[in-house]
């Protein structure tokens, strides 16, 4: 008799942010098309659901979608009762401080209905000292169990997840599960605390075998508390160099390489976003920055390119939800001038945009791309986008999206700081178009079928490692 797949827990911690919830759904439907059984955990189930019917696999036999809010309350469950608190906390403090720090999207803006005005002036009133208050607490509290713990938290790491959450989670989660997972895959394990404590608490909670994705991978020999447990096989990485220097660290763990993939579906009508953008550029050039709009993405720089390339010729389109927090204060000031008067040959849209869909269309209908982020040596389904849909792109030099760039021909690379490089860069892609055989070319090694391949090969090790 042939041995079944096996069946796969797949646990996505974010949703509604940059392309997670799309990376989600594919995963999910890589593994169903392979004949996996497939359980999933996520906080939107709505947004795994719109994008597996796209692919005719939201009614699939061999999905089940678990219920991310199952009841995990048990009066001598110490451990979710504290994950509970510390998650209250940590909204209550990112919530207070883009009131107390005055964030763009704190403050009231043209188009805002009078009820949104009316409690957007409520807040600015009561926020401030209630998070200054709330934050001398915390800091007291954070002082006291600092002292307790052998293990105390990294303050970097206020606002990252707790492991010992999401081994409840799960727990309670399977208690309706009609099949019971053989192991689990983490899409996201980038925004996780990294002491050695709340991990072993985890696994002994979880017992099953497990591995993750990880977007941004400390150097090695890492840091991070999970690589210390027996139950943890091995993660993904998108960088084939860092993914060896892994596997050369580790002698129990297995690291696989997954190629940067994006989504490339189109809306089936017309993109309202995308109509509104062509009609403003009016025959002008359009160059694209979007996604998550983080410090990264260099948008001190992106500001002053806008300030150098002719009007008359070039139009810019911003779209993606913006994180002020993680600006630098460079960042902010450049941004606070575009968001305050906004430059003519500029359509800023600082929203999410929860159909994928939309983004396509919005990069179909640009001319050429901008991602000439900051710091950034990692990867992005940036490139993935450009190649698919033929757009040429600039990127910052010296990186891993730099060396992918020259090697398969798909745009420019020019320094992170070099403003007028970057104007050069857009003027010689404009007059020396990318031929198509380059996009053709990324796309064959950048594809569904390739990181299937992979994926398929990383679950079997995540049952025999």
């Amino acid at each position: 008799m042939k041995r079944s797949r096996p069946c796969v827990l797949i646990y996505n911690p974010i949703s509604g942010h940059g392309h997670l919830d799309s990376w989600n759904a594919l995963f999910v439907g890589f593994l169903l098309e392979r004949g996996h059984r497939i359980l999933v955990l996520t906080p939107d189930r709505k947004a795994l659901e719109s994008r597996l019917a796209q692919r005719k696999l939201a009614d699939h036999s061999m999905l089940h979608v678990l219920d991310w809010n199952a009841p995990r309350f048990q009066l001598n469950n110490l451990p979710f009762i504290q994950s509970r608190v510390q998650k209250m906390w940590r909204w209550w403090l990112s919530y207070g401080k883009s009131y107390a720090e005055q964030y763009p999207e704190s403050r009231i803006v043209p188009g805002m209905s009078r009820r949104t005005r009316l409690k957007k002036r409520m807040f600015q009133t009561i926020v401030p000292p209630l998070y200054k208050l709330s934050h001398a607490v915390h800091s007291v509290f954070s002082r006291q169990l600092s002292q307790q713990r052998d293990d105390p938290d990294d303050p970097a790491e206020t606002h990252y997840f707790d492991p010992v959450d999401m081994a409840y989670r799960m727990k309670a989660a399977l208690e309706k599960s009609p099949w019971r997972p053989d192991c689990v895959l983490n899409m996201y394990m980038d925004m996780y605390k990294t002491g050695v404590e709340a991990w072993r608490q985890f696994a002994s909670v979880c017992r099953l075998p497990w591995g993750g994705i990880r977007f941004v991978p400390s150097d090695p020999p890492p840091r991070e508390g999970y690589y210390s447990l027996p139950s943890l096989r091995g993660m993904c990485f998108l960088d084939e160099s860092i993914c060896q220097a892994y596997n050369s660290s580790f002698s129990d763990k297995y690291f696989q390489y997954l190629p940067d993939i994006t989504t490339t579906e189109l809306p089936d009508g017309t993109c309202q976003l995308a109509e509104e953008i062509a009609c403003r550029a009016a025959g002008r050039k359009i160059v694209f920055l979007g996604g998550s709009i983080v410090g990264k993405k260099n948008i001190a720089r992106w500001s002053e390119l806008i300030a150098l390339a002719d009007p008359k010729k070039w139009f810019f389109a911003q779209v993606g939800e913006i994180h002020v927090s993680t600006f630098s204060q460079e960042d902010i000031a450049a941004f606070e001038r575009l968001y305050a008067d906004s430059p003519e040959n500029l359509f800023l849209h600082p929203f999410y945009l929860s159909d994928d869909r939309e983004f396509n269309a919005i990069i179909q209908m640009s001319d050429l791309i901008f991602a000439a982020y900051r710091d950034f040596p990692f990867s992005s389904n940036m490139l993935g986008k450009a190649a698919y849909f033929e757009k040429p792109i600039v990127v910052s030099d010296g990186y891993l999206m730099g060396d992918r760039v020259r090697r398969y021909g798909i745009g420019l690379s020019v320094h992170q700081d070099d403003v007028q490089g970057m104007v050069h860069a857009l003027e010689r892609l404009a007059n020396e178009p990318v031929p198509s055989r380059n996009f053709s070319t990324y796309r064959e090694a950048f594809n569904d079928r390739t990181a299937s391949d992979r994926l398929e090969t990383f679950i079997d090790h995540l049952l025999t490692y």
